[in-house]
């Protein structure tokens, strides 16, 4: 705790001083500094009820705080900057991919960068933050809502030639959580606009490739001593090429991505080659649009290092990757409709297909801006691939054929009905594999979930407003039926409060403990204000969080469960 408010004594310090330096500064010519600072604070309180429920509740944990502090200085075509990362000890939840299993060390990370960009070329020193398409082969980026973070540490350079000709290249370290890895990267991308060649601007055609290699730091760590799986080389090549088309409306963008040589991908550290495939279809037409994305993808998942005898690189968690395969369901935001999010399968076995298709309408009259329909409809399905799961220990291989791991079916209706009543419901069909939450699994145990949501918003004036929510889930299976209500009041612009509760409202044999002889009926109650002003935003709440997944961006990591108070606070200058 005390490293915590010396870390912020610190941080606001510095925020006052070049702030108020920053203020005699001439805006234009002249240097301009930035200050950003985000920290996200939770005093863990004693659950008793909730521990006994949950062994996997933070109940050893006092205190956690993530903390950044970021500087940017920009002076023409030059620019720099710092970011500070401190954990104080990380959130829970947080901790358990790190490194080292850091659950109560206090740890901290600086990340720095210079940058020259002149015209049609750039040149950047430092933490680079890049991605090739849409990321098959190689993405580098920050999501801190994951406590993610694979910086490449390095140098990048890019050319762009009249919009006809990108060139970018680059290599570096990545970074693998509160540490700077060995594991070497490198890479490069071309774009090629045929549009712009040809002078053709009613739309848009361009070809593009990329190349990504990776060598490993320790050519030890090839051999798994257990499953006697090699690699061909401490190097990993991979390639992708991409078309894009736009026009009228209609656009298409298809992405091949492969490993070129054998990568380690799976718990057994099987070696094998790599392939994806992507397409995304759009229309759009006014106020009505319609996008389609399909995937197949195969052994892909490509970490920055391989740990000999590590099952699954474990504790070297989600954020060991060097690419990014996003999930492609949708991602509610709702409480119950969210409950039990879609996390991929290919970690267990191999790989998967299928897609999703987005449907999007609105019904208005231009003139009348207080009364509109808005309607949304969404559907996604996945599969597992045909796979063989490799014998251990002497025992013989298993050929498991692909099956469905995944559907959600989802309709939405918003309805501005004047200038003070706007309303929303939904409806979502959830279905899949429990299995493969856990495992490969030649025997699935599917569990389906029907999610009603009714949303209304109630302006009284025009600095007064009420929100109230209300859902429910109702299944046959896994823990039964939910329901979960919030009441939320603004005073606009400054200040807003919420009341809430999400109740597990039937018994079944998920939650019921045969040691205690009880069922676990659990409240998870939350009460929270929220305080902006200019560029201040300061969050405080209080209640019980129920152990589960937190999805952001596509992907997602396993949050325990907890009770305590929790304080975030954000500053920018």
């Amino acid at each position: 705790m005390k490293k915590f408010l010396l870390f912020l004594g610190v941080a606001l310090c510095a925020t006052f001083m070049v702030n108020e330096a920053s203020a005699q500064i001439k805006v234009g010519q002249e240097g301009q500094i930035s200050i950003a600072l985000e920290s996200n604070s939770i005093l863990y309180l004693q659950d008793k009820l909730a521990e006994e429920y949950n062994p996997d509740n933070a109940r050893d944990k006092v205190f956690g705080s993530n903390d950044y502090l970021k500087v940017d200085y920009n002076l023409g075509k030059f620019s720099a900057g710092i970011q500070l990362d401190g954990y104080l000890p990380a959130l829970s939840g947080f901790d358990l991919a790190t490194y080292q299993q850091r659950d109560t060390k206090l740890t901290a990370f600086l990340s720095k960068y210079v940058q020259w960009e002149d015209g049609n070329w750039g040149v950047r020193l430092g933490d680079i933050y890049d991605q090739f398409g849409n990321g098959l082969i190689f993405r580098t980026y920050e999501d801190r809502n994951l406590g993610f973070n694979n910086s490449l540490a390095g140098a990048r350079a890019y050319y762009n030639f009249n919009n006809m000709v990108n060139v970018k290249v680059l290599a570096g370290l990545p970074r693998l959580y509160d540490i700077r890895s060995n594991t070497v990267v490198w890479g490069g991308d071309l774009s090629l606009s045929i549009s712009d060649m040809a002078g053709w601007y009613d739309g848009m055609v361009s070809v593009e490739g990329s190349y990504v290699g990776r060598k490993l730091n320790d050519v030890s760590q090839l051999i798994h001593p257990e499953f006697g799986g090699k690699l061909d080389s401490e190097v990993l090549h991979m390639a992708s090429g991409r078309v894009n088309f736009e026009y009228a409306g209609f656009s298409l963008r298809g992405e091949y991505a492969a490993k070129l040589n054998n990568d380690y991908y799976s718990i057994d550290y099987n070696p094998a080659k790599g392939s994806v495939i992507n397409i995304d279809l759009g229309y759009n037409y006014k106020r009505f649009s319609i996008s389609g994305t399909f995937r197949r993808q195969e052994n892909m998942t490509t970490p920055i290092e391989i740990r000999k005898g590590d099952p699954m690189f474990v504790n070297l968690g989600g954020g060991n990757v060097i690419n990014f395969i996003p999930l492609l369901n949708r991602q509610h935001t709702y409480a119950l409709a969210g409950l039990n999010p879609y996390r991929g399968c290919s970690i267990f076995t191999g790989g998967e297909i299928g897609g999703q298709v987005d449907v999007y309408y609105s019904l208005r009259n231009s003139k009348v801006r207080n009364k509109y329909w808005n309607f949304h409809a969404n559907f996604s399905i996945f599969n597992t691939l045909d796979h063989v799961f490799p014998g251990r220990f002497g025992m013989p291989d298993t050929e498991i054929e692909g099956r469905n791991a995944w559907v959600d079916v989802n309709f939405d209706v918003e309805r501005q009905w004047n200038k003070k009543l706007k309303t929303t419901v939904l409806y979502s069909y959830q279905r899949w594999d429990e299995s493969l939450n856990h495992g490969d699994s030649a025997d699935p145990h599917y569990f389906d979930s029907h999610i009603f949501v009714a949303d209304v918003t109630y302006k009284i004036n025009k600095k007064h407003s009420l929100r109230f929510e209300a859902q429910y889930l109702a299944s046959d299976d896994y823990e039964g039926d939910w329901v979960a209500a919030t009441i939320e009041y603004n005073f606009a612009p400054m200040l807003s409060f919420y009341v809430s509760d999400m109740w597990n409202c039937e018994a079944t044999e998920y939650n019921y403990s045969y040691a205690t002889d009880r069922n676990y009926l659990m409240h998870y109650y939350q009460v929270g204000a929220t305080f902006t002003h200019s560029n201040y935003r300061v969050m405080l709440s209080y209640g019980r969080n129920r152990a589960g997944y937190v999805c952001s961006g596509g992907g997602c990591r396993y949050q325990p469960g907890f009770t305590g108070v929790n304080l975030a606070f954000t500053m920018s200058f």
